[in-house]
């Protein structure tokens, strides 16, 4: 059913791609941290706040943010600010490599994926079937994800040195922006035409 139809295809790239950078990051942030402090109780305190840092910008922008952003300037819009937030946290942790500056886009990143792209992707799930909403996203929800997460973790393993992670992870996960923001903008249109059109994607 999912490559049977583009649009379907294009849910699963913009529900998906993030967990790979995310992944990336998130273990680059935690392998600095580990080195930054001297014990566990020390890490575990810094990923303590690091939760409740994004738990709280999640919370304040869906309360305040999320409805306006998608009302005032569109689904294709939202779908597409997603990727390209990612992509300057991305950028300014590759020329600024240091743990509070992997904190700072992380909790931008985990806030926003909650508060904007997770509401978005559900929007994009409204002109398309019953059986669409039953498989198709039942899929993407419970494998995409930890298929995307998996693709992350073997980018880990595979750069052993983190210097090479580094250089390496942030340069790959650019390439991904570039590939997720043309999906966006793809799926952005097509479900504005099938809104329109009144059609279902079946």
């Amino acid at each position: 059913l999912l490559v049977s139809q583009p649009y379907l295809l294009g849910i699963l790239g913009v529900a998906t791609l993030y967990e790979i950078i995310g992944t990336v990051m998130d273990y680059q942030m935690k392998f600095i941290a580990d080195e930054a402090y001297p014990s566990a109780e020390k890490v575990t305190e810094f990923l303590g706040l690091f939760g409740q840092s994004a738990n709280f910008l999640a919370l304040v922008f869906a309360l305040v943010g999320t409805s306006f952003f998608i009302r005032r300037f569109g689904l294709t819009f939202c779908l597409v600010a997603f990727p390209v937030a990612v992509g300057c946290a991305v950028t300014y942790v590759f020329f600024s490599p240091s743990l509070w500056a992997f904190f700072g886009a992380m909790v931008a990143i985990k806030g926003l994926s909650y508060a904007l792209n997770n509401p978005c992707k559900e929007i994009m799930y409204i002109p398309t079937s019953k059986d669409v909403k039953f498989k198709a996203k039942g899929w993407i929800d419970a494998f995409g994800g930890r298929s995307a997460k998996a693709a992350g973790s073997g980018i880990n393993a595979f750069f052993i040195q983190m210097v090479d992670l580094m250089f390496y992870g942030s340069i790959i996960s650019l390439g991904v922006v570039g590939v997720w923001i043309l999906i966006a903008m793809y799926v952005g249109k097509t479900n504005e035409k099938l809104t329109q059109s009144g059609e279902i994607i079946k």
